[in-house]
């Protein structure tokens, strides 16, 4: 029997793993195919601009030297160049011309009738207003270039301009589907499968050597549990992660492959398009030496193409003639010129696998031509370095995202782990822990903010501009969906922190589930925006009952000493499943649309009614008064029970709110949410570098926060611990100060650490108030609800604040001023608190 119950410990074990090992390879896959996707795309874009460029070019050419544009003799030939340039292996495309044509060249007028194509049959007819070239902002010329991607068809436009005035006179279009891309990440995925194959059968190898040597059995003391829990944890954590990094370094590597491939073919065409100009120059007569303004063309090439290292014109003797490089250009046809060479100009070399070369030929006395010239094309091995440095940071993110997604399963399977254990020599086993929460609030969070990315995004597509919502403009309406959701999640504080007093969490806590996963249902079939906007409401609803619902089963099941760690490990799952939740939402957009994640995100939110009936039904029991608290009721008036007022106003909880609640949450919503986003942008941070710092701040609640709160929680006086967190706080931005002209990026990235240490110590200030007198006379739940409710002020006030400060004082004045003034409220909270 008792093998039997061993073997049968073990199967679960694996099992578990087996599970969790998929979901997290599936979720870093997810990941990871999108991002590859939108990389590959911008690679065929930036290959695609050569061609179209040099069609422009010519464009605007022939109509300086006369040519019509309406009659406009060769353009034919010109286009068919164009795409045959663009596909350089015909089994790319369909044949030209028909619907099957996977790249299509349109030249339209500026209005967007086509009216040359390689696709004859649309000529005539006007392309979709949304891929048409768009006015610069406050002028009356078009933008320089334009991508964008319209039914599954990116659109690439530059505008063609004539005259010394360059009036706009018609458009260049190049039009390429998605499968390109689909054939490339279809290889990448039919690889995958070989490597996820090989990953799958060595981790389960190793996993079954691992669980063979773990002591398994019944009558386990609690001392064994323990140690028996760290080291599945352990062997669970470290086999998973390789399994990720293995995938993702093979990824990265691939990506490294094509890059090369990309880069090469787009050098090709390049110096084809090069080598062709010239040789016309050639056959017409003119000397390879006396090219009029080459060193120029070979500049604007250079300066168009990241890419490239240099490029080189030399004659038949190997001597260079014309050069660019990013450093500049020189002409060297003539002696004194050669004398003057600029060493840094001229150090290129022909890396193995780095060059592309084009013999140029004189075709005006022989057939075959004389060999008068050759034409060298250097790619940059260090652009190649820092794209694949870029690639390794957003590979590394990816991984970092779902290793938090997998460490929240694996706490997930430990608590399932010790019931399976345990749970057969030892009755108090179905008790639940505190810890239980966290997987809770991770599966929440992960259905309901797998929408977060587009709220606005999919109210704009609800939007009828015949019919507008209450007359609004769209980009009112576009913001109403966010608007209704924190109005509804407002009001629904206020009523389950009573609620939870008087009936226990588990009802306003399924109920809010309820309401948030129909919500979601609804939002996923709304016909309409105003229909849509009430069920975000049903969603804020719901989000706010369970919300204040989970902070009441952590009220319910800790004491004064374990409070702050079990409200730390409550927030740390919040920030978990919103970090996993947000990205895997905004994957799945890409690939569904927005509405069908509605429903993706409603089904996960409903079956963890289902979870929570499994895993939590022996802390569901409603609240009975005990003893003690009988007679005090019975002595206690009704009428002199605190009112919400008498509660706000309490010389504690008023100072708590005004000295130090309100001004962190204007801080942190000001400075982070608001000014960092503008401020890394405005010094050329990308947006997967702030997303990244972002991240900084979560896992600072994930993996900090419970370790400081169980210090803080056992503290009698836990206003040392608030006091600390605003003097970090205020650090924070001291730093971005006096720091900022050293390093930008660096100075945000440690502001933005130290707010998320001083966010570790919030868990205390639940703590901190459920030790307070009149918050036992009002009731645990109702006090925190009300409290929550008040300081979302500071959410809301944080924005509008330092918008204008730094209207009226400026950045910098309005930065001092915000440091000093949080440090102030912080020495008046210590002396009045």
């Amino acid at each position: 029997m008792s093998h039997l119950t061993k073997n049968r410990s073990r199967m679960r074990l694996f099992a578990g793993a087996f599970i969790m090992l998929v979901l997290a390879l599936g979720f870093n896959i997810l990941l990871t195919s999108a991002t590859l996707e939108k990389l590959y795309v911008e690679t065929f874009i930036s290959k695609n601009n050569v061609v179209a460029k040099d069609l422009q070019r010519n464009l605007e050419t022939a109509l300086r030297f006369g040519k019509r544009f309406d009659k406009f003799i060769g353009m034919d030939k010109l286009i068919l160049e164009a795409r045959q340039h663009l596909t350089p292996k015909q089994k790319e495309a369909g044949d030209p011309g028909t619907d099957k044509d996977d790249i299509v060249v349109y030249i339209t007028d500026p209005d967007g009738d086509v009216v040359y194509s390689s696709r004859t049959q649309v000529v005539g007819r006007a392309l979709p207003e949304s891929v048409r070239l768009p006015m610069v902002k406050d002028a009356q010329t078009p933008v320089e270039c334009h991508c964008v991607k319209h039914e599954g068809v990116y659109y690439l436009s530059l505008p063609v301009k004539e005259g010394g005035a360059r009036k706009w006179v018609a458009t260049v279009t190049v039009a390429f589907g998605q499968e390109q891309v689909k054939a490339l990440l279809g290889a990448i995925v039919m690889k995958n499968k070989n490597l996820i194959a090989v990953i799958l059968f060595t981790a389960m190898g190793l996993l079954v050597i691992f669980l063979r040597s773990l002591t398994l059995g019944p009558n386990i003391s609690e001392k064994s549990l323990g140690r028996i829990k760290f080291k599945i944890s352990a062997a669970f954590f470290i086999i998973i992660c390789l399994a990720q990094i293995s995938l993702n370094l093979f990824n990265l590597f691939e990506f490294r492959v094509h890059f090369l491939d990309v880069s090469t073919q787009k050098s090709v065409v390049m110096s084809k398009l090069l080598k062709q100009d010239i040789e016309y120059l050639l056959a017409k007569g003119l000397n390879i030496r006396r090219l009029i303004k080459m060193d120029q063309r070979l500049a604007d090439l250079i300066a168009v193409s990241p890419e490239l290292e240099g490029i080189t014109i030399s004659d038949h003797k190997g001597r260079p003639l014309y050069i660019a490089t990013k450093h500049g250009m020189r002409n060297l046809t003539t002696p004194e010129k050669n004398e003057d060479q600029d060493g840094e100009m001229l150090s290129l070399h022909d890396y193995p696998g780095y060059t592309v070369t084009q013999n140029l030929f004189n075709t005006r006395k022989t057939q075959t031509g004389t060999l008068v010239g050759k034409l060298t094309i250097h790619i940059s091995k260090d652009f190649l370095f820092n794209k694949l440095k870029e690639i390794a940071l957003d590979s590394i993110t990816v991984l970092v995202i779902s290793i938090f997604f997998f460490v929240e399963l694996l706490i997930l399977e430990l608590q399932l782990i010790e019931r399976q254990i345990a749970g057969e020599t030892r009755a108090h086993n179905k008790q639940v822990h505190y810890t239980a929460i966290r997987p809770v609030a991770f599966i929440f969070f992960f259905g309901v903010d797998s929408c977060i990315s587009f709220l606005p995004l999919h109210m704009a597509t609800l939007y009828n501009p015949n019919h507008p919502l209450l007359g609004l403009s769209k980009e009112i309406i576009m913001g109403l969906p966010i608007s209704m959701q924190m109005l509804f999640t407002s009001i629904s504080l206020l009523i389950s922190g009573g609620w939870c007093d008087k009936r226990g969490w588990a009802e306003p806590f399924l109920v809010g589930l309820f309401l948030s996963g129909t919500g979601f249902i609804f939002a996923w079939l709304a016909p309409s925006s105003l229909y849509f906007l009430i069920a975000l409401g049903l969603v804020g609803m719901g989000y706010g009952l369970s919300l204040m619902a989970a902070q009441g089963f952590i009220i319910a099941l800790t004491t004064r000493k374990n409070s702050a760690q079990g409200m730390a490990q409550l927030w740390a799952g919040v920030y978990a499943g919103s970090i996993c939740g947000g990205a895997t939402g905004a994957m799945l957009a890409d690939r569904i649309g927005y509405a069908p994640v509605f429903l993706v995100g409603g089904t996960i939110v409903l079956l963890l009614i289902i979870y929570t009936f499994f895993m939590m039904n022996g802390a569901m029991a409603p609240p009975k008064p005990t003893a003690q608290a009988t007679p005090t009721e019975q002595i206690l008036p009704s009428s002199a029970k605190p009112s919400l007022f008498s509660f706000l106003f309490n010389r504690k909880i008023f100072t708590l709110i005004v000295f130090y609640g309100l001004p962190w949450y204007i801080v942190l919503i000001g400075f982070m949410n608001y000014y960092s986003p503008i401020y890394l942008k405005s010094i050329g941070a990308s947006q997967s570098d702030i997303g990244r710092i972002f991240m900084i701040y979560g896992i600072c609640l994930m993996y900090v926060a419970p370790y400081i709160s169980k210090i803080a929680g056992r503290a009698h006086d836990k206003k040392r611990y608030l006091v600390m967190g605003s003097f970090i706080g205020s650090l924070s931005i001291a730093n971005f100060y006096f720091f900022k002209d050293f390093s930008g990026v660096v100075s945000v990235t440690v502001s933005i650490f130290l707010l998320g240490l001083s966010a570790c110590l919030i868990p205390v200030r639940s703590a901190y108030v459920l030790d307070l007198h009149i918050t036992s006379q009002l009731g645990g739940g109702k006090a925190i609800g009300l409290l929550n409710a008040v300081l979302r002020l500071g959410q809301v006030t944080g924005p509008i604040l330092f918008g204008w400060l730094f209207i009226t004082m400026g950045s910098d004045s309005g930065i001092a001023l915000t440091a000093a003034a949080y440090l102030l409220f912080t020495l008046i909270f210590i002396l009045v608190g």
